[in-house]
């Protein structure tokens, strides 16, 4: 489910400047997948655990990996 809150562009633009910047001082440039990821989950359009969520499955997909409950 996705979160409600609301940001102008403005303010989407610069969290999403802010994000790039702190993976780039911690030595990674963040990717195209990176940014999109950010960019819902600023939006509202996702929660952080969706998308985390979403990676750990193509994670499983590719690898293989099969999690059982």
């Amino acid at each position: 489910m996705a979160i409600t809150k609301h940001r102008s562009t403005e303010q989407i633009e610069r969290h999403l400047a802010a994000v790039a910047a702190a993976q780039r001082m911690a030595g990674e440039e963040p990717t195209a997948e990176d940014m999109e990821a950010a960019r819902r989950i600023l939006a509202g359009e996702a929660t952080s655990d969706e998308v985390i969520a979403e990676r750990f499955e193509q994670i499983d997909k590719k690898y293989g990996i099969v999690r059982r409950p």
